[in-house]
């Protein structure tokens, strides 16, 4: 059995549209950040650090962080193509999903966690508007990354929904991301994939921040989608089809 452990609004998101990608049976269960239950003893018994995404895969033990799970999922899978098949160009994107994780991500947590940097209060601000200029500039570069490109590489791979994340906290941040136009278009494209939508339309914020427009066939608009819906404490059955 596997089991997937996400949260709304988080970076397991990527991860999260990758085993949507595979298409494989998985079970899912919503961590409730906001009320913390990362924190919870339960959830530490399973991912001691208390973040998402984690990945339970049978009997192996438990795998943390997005790009050990993206690099799993695509190797594990290799018919979704979610990697290049040449080692090289396979390496390329690994160091792309290593930078977002190790730069862009952490940039974007200093803008709503300078608190993790500091106990100074009185230096936050500062902490946030560095943040805010670095992480801006890292947007830039994705864009110019994109520019006359389909996708991040010469085709899709676990680069591109990851990339989705930081544009979608780039309009929580209200920054002009629309300005951006690779970046947008880029976007766009993401979204019109079933695999994205299937894990958009889960996720209460994605809607409004991502202007989703309803899923024929869904009962509601995504934006409609309150929050606890899905209950942490269930496990969701899901199949990608």
């Amino acid at each position: 059995m596997t089991i997937f452990y996400y949260a709304y609004g988080s970076s397991s998101i990527a991860s999260h549209i990758a085993i949507e990608e595979t298409g494989i049976e998985y079970l899912a269960q919503r961590v409730d950040l906001a009320n913390g239950e990362q924190k919870t003893e339960a959830y530490l018994a399973i991912n001691p650090r208390g973040r998402v995404p984690a990945l339970k895969v049978d009997n192996q033990p438990i795998l943390t962080e997005n790009v050990a799970i993206l690099y799993y999922l695509a190797e594990q899978f290799p018919e979704a193509k979610l990697l290049p098949t040449d080692t090289f160009a396979k390496a390329q994107v690994i160091s792309l999903a290593a930078f977002f994780a190790s730069s862009v991500h952490v940039a974007h947590r200093h803008i709503r966690q300078p608190h993790q940097y500091t106990t100074d209060e009185s230096a936050f601000a500062e902490i946030q508007a560095i943040g805010r200029k670095t992480f801006w500039n890292y947007l830039q570069e994705i864009d110019r990354l994109l520019t006359g490109k389909e996708w991040l590489f010469d085709q899709y791979t676990i680069a591109d929904p990851y990339a989705l994340i930081f544009y979608w906290s780039g309009v929580r941040q209200k920054l002009p991301v629309q300005d951006l136009q690779a970046f947008t278009a880029h976007k766009d494209r993401l979204i019109q994939r079933p695999a994205v939508r299937r894990v958009l339309e889960k996720d209460p914020d994605a809607g409004i921040v991502l202007n989703l427009p309803r899923r024929e066939g869904s009962a509601k608009h995504y934006s409609e989608i309150v929050e606890g819906e899905v209950s942490s404490s269930n496990l969701q059955l899901n199949r990608s089809t």
